[in-house]
């Protein structure tokens, strides 16, 4: 679905039990010359940051797993665009409107102060820094939701220097601040300075330090003079939302918005129709409009895959497994069907063609739904097997009108167990049900 410079993604589909299934997607790492433990170490300093972070503005990391040696990480599917797509699809109608802009840049903002106020499990402050924010790292559901990805990639580059063959990745040094590309200690107003870059260009039109080549805009970056003012490219440019803008990409770190969150009430007290109840709709109006054929195509794509997929296993009964067979495998259309592990107990074939398996399930935790009628039955057996016992050796009482249905309980020796719980038969009445009570009261003693 996606080819980036550290690798590329896949659409895949993970299936429970009884029918559940959803669609996540999986990350593996592009083949290279360079040093293999060195790709290896970029994916798992990934994992390791963005698992950290819990928030609905940041993409979820939700396993990691290796397949014969090739390590992948599984993350939320996010339905949409990288917010660099929308800004190219929406050129033609003269860029992305004003409020829809600030909107999705404020819910950027909320996944990174996330991040940067996690705590670990003792309750220390631990920052999440994401390092490499830009337009291709924000996510852009088709219902206008922006999620934050590819955390913790920058310090993977930094040790790569074939990286920098890859234009995507110089694209992305341009929203770097200054102490970035200086090498300098980074912390979350280095983040703050790539979202002001990002809305700088979203509200413009202009990348506020792009020159003719990438080593220029990093010096445009570093040198000691201010980007140009967005009312001098723009006419009718909000003096509040300037004011936003520039305090965000200030060279001098402290100058800038201390936190992600205080830029955030920022833009929200400085245009508050961005933030007013219900604008989702307009979001998802927008979404539509820019980017709805794509999403159409992208949709009947998968949706493709998935019955040339499903066609694949020869089954067409439609059943569903009560249990699910596998967790997890990556979505192959042109693979032939997988061959089930021995050591996953019988059921219904997948219902499609994917790789090998990932990872076996997990051994239930509870009693198989063929034994739990059985282990039931013999419960309660036992449970009036110790009342009769009980009442053998209570005293003598007078009986009464509703202690007399109790004479038919059996209250002879149990039979032996069988080896195997199975549903045992009824058990026959010590005596007819219709005996008379003795005249005495007393109830006839049974036979031992």
């Amino acid at each position: 679905m996606a080819r980036g410079g550290l690798g590329q993604v896949w659409v895949a589909r993970l299936r429970g039990a009884r029918g559940f299934h959803k669609l996540v997607a999986i990350k593996t790492l592009l083949p290279a010359p360079g040093d293999t433990l060195l790709m290896e170490r970029r994916l798992l300093e990934e994992v390791r940051v963005a698992g950290l972070v819990q928030h609905s503005n940041v993409a979820q990391t939700l396993e990691l797993g290796e397949e014969k040696g090739t390590l992948y990480l599984v993350m939320e599917w996010v339905d949409g665009e990288p917010l660099s797509n929308i800004i190219e699809s929406s050129e033609r109608a003269g860029g992305v409107p004003l409020l829809v802009a600030i909107n999705l840049i404020g819910q950027a903002l909320r996944g990174l102060q996330a991040a940067h106020e996690h705590c670990d499990e003792a309750g220390a402050r631990h920052p999440v820094l994401h390092r490499d924010l830009s337009p291709e790292n924000i996510l852009v559901s088709y219902s206008g939701i922006a999620k934050l990805v590819d955390f913790g990639i920058a310090r993977a580059k930094r040790q790569d220097r074939t990286l920098g063959r890859d234009n995507r990745i110089e694209r992305s040094f341009g929203y770097a601040a200054p102490e970035q590309v200086l090498g300098g200690v980074v912390d979350q107003r280095s983040d703050v300075f790539a979202v002001g870059v990002t809305l700088y260009m979203l509200t413009t039109g202009r990348h506020p330090f792009q020159a003719a080549d990438s080593a220029a805009t990093l010096r445009n970056i570093v040198n000691d003079e201010p980007a140009i003012r967005p009312s001098a490219i723009k006419t009718n440019y909000s003096r509040t939302l300037e004011a936003v803008v520039m305090k965000a990409i200030e060279k001098d770190r402290d100058r800038r918005w201390p936190s992600a969150e205080e830029m955030r009430l920022a833009l929200q007290r400085g245009v508050p129709q961005a933030f007013e109840l219900g604008f989702e709709a307009q979001l998802r109006t927008f979404m539509a409009d820019t980017v709805g054929e794509r999403c159409a195509r992208k949709r009947e794509t998968i949706r493709s895959a998935e019955i040339v997929v499903d066609a694949g296993t020869g089954d067409g009964s439609g059943r569903t497994s009560k249990s699910s067979v596998t967790s997890l495998r990556a979505i192959a259309v042109n693979t032939a069907p997988a061959v089930r592990s021995d050591s996953v107990p019988p059921a219904a074939p997948p219902r499609f063609s994917m790789m090998p398996t990932l990872r076996p399930l997990l051994a239930h935790s509870v009693p198989p739904p063929h034994l739990r009628r059985p282990l039931l039955i013999t419960g309660l057996s036992a449970a009036v097997l110790v009342f009769g016992l009980l009442w053998l050796r209570a005293p003598s009482r007078t009986p009464s009108v509703a202690a007399a249905p109790t004479e038919m309980v059996d209250l002879s020796p149990p039979r032996a167990a069988p080896a195997h719980p199975v549903l045992a038969p009824s058990a026959a009445p010590a005596a007819s049900a219709s005996a008379p009570v003795r005249a005495s009261g007393q109830r006839p003693r049974p036979q031992r």
